[in-house]
């Protein structure tokens, strides 16, 4: 499993507002683009498609937790698919991994903004191989994405 946050969180800071890109929604398909012309290039009938599987989401269960949990506090029905019994951690992680479809309220989840400070969670692009011969290209995407190695900053 090679967890890719696509967008950093760096602050984009002008005269009058702050700006915090935080959704990877946008990421897959671009993606896979990229991909399908390296393995077009290199004379490969493969695609993205049949090398990997990816799935867009937040970090960890605790969000799609506490949305659910803010529901029920508010006597509001659980999102279709969920009950009581549900148990959202391995809902979590049968998605990550691509054995159940991703529902629609995880979405909503990824794209609710916080009352206090209008921002979204935090996601994160889960690219899966679907073949142990297809982790290392998945890994150098990885290493690729994270090369940037200096930040600064500055005070005043």
């Amino acid at each position: 499993m090679i967890k890719i946050k696509l967008h950093s969180i760096t602050d984009l800071i002008t005269n009058s507002s702050t700006t915090i890109f935080t959704y990877s929604a946008g990421c897959i398909e671009p993606l896979k683009e990229m991909i399908n012309e390296i393995a077009k290039t290199l004379g490969s009938d493969k695609t993205c498609d049949e090398m990997f599987d990816a799935v867009i989401l937040c970090e960890d269960s605790d969000t799609y937790q506490s949305y659910v949990d803010n529901l029920i506090e508010n006597d509001e029905d659980y999102p279709e698919g969920v009950d009581e019994s549900t148990d959202i951690d391995k809902l979590f992680e049968d998605v990550k991994s691509k054995k159940v479809e991703k529902p629609k309220w995880f979405e909503d989840v990824e794209e609710d903004e916080s009352r206090c400070d209008y921002y979204t969670p935090d996601t994160f692009l889960y690219l899966i191989p679907k073949d142990e011969k297809y982790r290392k290209m998945g890994e150098l995407i990885e290493s690729f994405l994270y090369s940037p190695s200096h930040e600064a900053t500055r005070d005043g």
